[in-house]
């Protein structure tokens, strides 16, 4: 265990590749069973989803509360700050992208112009939009950092995510127009407001006080909203049969849901002294596990899909994928960061 509060963010990080990495071994197990679809298992793994569905949410409010507090005054102010953030992210990421494309991924059949766009778009693997989401801050960050000052562009800028996920409600309900994946996830408005709102707590520590003083009341959020995620999942998909937005970390429930668990975590790191060393490991190696973790989850799938006691329930499947793919992407990470050393390992491949 730790007794350095710093590492509470770690811990959350930890908290949050677990979470990232459930929700693609969601994906996992039967939801037909003896070729009828099993309605049971698939809405016990929507609320399942419900609670795992802060993951993203998570990567960004931490990834805007570490970004740097300094004037951007000159053009080398700019500079500076692109190459240091940008190729530590886009390094690994070309990378893990030409890996899968030249080991993984056959049906590109050396298509210049597809495998151009698909790495622009995060197309190559799914989780992957994540890179292009936070390439998409980070080249903002500056103008946001000038903002912090200004209660009306903190406003604007805390406001854009709402108003993003309501125009796509309302494209979908009244115009019965659905953005598809990742085209709905992409956008940096989708997710400007929690890396906004990490900014502004590093630099107003009123607001991590606030939260200390009032976690009774940031615990009752997170439950309500959680609570309201699992009946919106629900009705989305018994009613409107919605599947893909009935899981999304992106419909207002669940946006409303990690904003408050957000909450919560800020009051609850002042207090807490020790944070488990397994999460904190995990929230180190967290950038490697996202980076790899499909191609070991895909391995996992169709060794459980094999063993039918297991695949025939969803939910223990999920939790048996999930457990031995983080267990197998931090030993990878271990061993490779053994070899070749951190340095290396950190630049290049992300662990």
């Amino acid at each position: 265990m730790s007794n350095n509060k710093d590492l509470s963010f770690q811990a959350f990080r930890g908290i949050a590749i677990i979470a990232v990495v459930a929700i693609h071994a969601s994906n996992t197990g039967k939801l037909f069973i003896n070729g009828e679809f099993s309605s049971l298992n698939y809405e016990l793994s929507l609320v399942f989803r419900q609670f795992i569905n802060y993951a993203v949410a998570v990567f960004i409010f931490i990834s805007g509360f570490f970004a740097p507090t300094n004037d951007f005054s000159t053009i080398s102010d700019y500079l500076v700050f692109y190459k240091k953030r940008l190729t530590r992210l886009l390094i690994p990421y070309l990378f893990w992208c030409f890996f899968i494309i030249l080991f993984f991924k056959s049906s590109y059949n050396w298509n210049l112009f597809k495998i151009f766009t698909d790495i622009i778009t995060g197309r190559v693997q799914g989780p992957y939009y994540f890179i292009i989401v936070l390439t998409q801050l980070i080249i903002l960050t500056p103008f946001m950092i000038s903002s912090i000052r200004s209660r009306a562009k903190s406003i604007l800028w805390l406001s854009l995510t709402p108003l993003s996920v309501l125009v796509s409600y309302f494209l979908l309900f009244y115009f019965k127009h659905e953005i598809n994946f990742p085209w709905n996830v992409m956008p940096f408005s989708i997710w400007v407001t929690f890396y906004y709102f990490g900014i502004l707590a590093r630099n107003n520590q009123k607001i991590s006080d606030f939260c200390y003083k009032r976690i009774d009341i940031t615990i009752f959020l997170y439950i309500t909203s959680l609570f309201f995620s699992i009946v919106e999942g629900l009705d989305l998909w018994r009613i409107w049969k919605l599947e893909s937005l009935a899981g999304s970390q992106i419909k207002i429930s669940s946006i409303l849901c990690s904003f408050c668990l957000i909450l919560f975590f800020l009051g609850l790191r002042k207090s807490v002294e020790y944070w488990p060393k397994v999460l904190v490991i995990l929230g180190e190696f967290s950038f490697g596990i996202y980076l790899s973790h499909m191609l070991v989850l895909e391995l996992i799938n169709k060794l459980t899909s094999k063993i039918q006691i297991i695949y025939n329930f969803n939910l223990l499947c999920i939790f048996i994928a999930t457990i031995s793919t983080i267990f197998i992407c931090y030993t990878i990470i271990y061993i490779t960061r053994k070899i070749i050393g951190i340095d290396i390992s950190q630049r290049y491949l992300g662990f």
